[in-house]
């Protein structure tokens, strides 16, 4: 499995993605956070593609990032994204979202992802 999902205490659910991905397992994993989300509480997602290698072509990061969008457990997340510097992997799919709705911030820094998605920073 190319993805690995934690909840910590504080409600965030991480998911790092690592080795070779494709469509399939990225709605995979978000399929399994969906299972995670509890209504009754802010939704605080860091995904991490430091380790990523992205399988997917354009039509597939544009049809995931619709996806994304249209999720309605996830509608109002607030979600990080963890990439290495100036390496985001994750670009086609993060403007197909946010055009349709779904709004990620870039981070290349665990630390200060968390401090943001816990809200020690805006």
């Amino acid at each position: 499995m190319a993805h690995n999902i934690q909840k910590d205490s504080s409600n965030i659910i991480t998911v790092t993605f690592n080795e070779r991905v494709d469509l399939n397992e990225r709605i995979t994993a978000v399929e399994k956070v969906c299972t995670l989300v509890d209504p009754s509480r802010p939704i605080k997602l860091l995904i991490d593609v430091r380790g990523i290698t992205m399988d997917m072509s354009l039509d597939e990061q544009q049809y995931f990032g619709e996806y994304l969008a249209s999720k309605h457990e996830l509608a109002n997340a607030k979600v990080a994204l963890l990439h290495k510097p100036r390496n985001n992997p994750n670009m086609v799919i993060n403007a197909t979202a946010y055009v349709k709705g779904y709004h990620v911030v870039d981070f290349d820094n665990q630390n200060d992802a968390n401090m943001w998605l816990t809200g020690e920073v805006k």
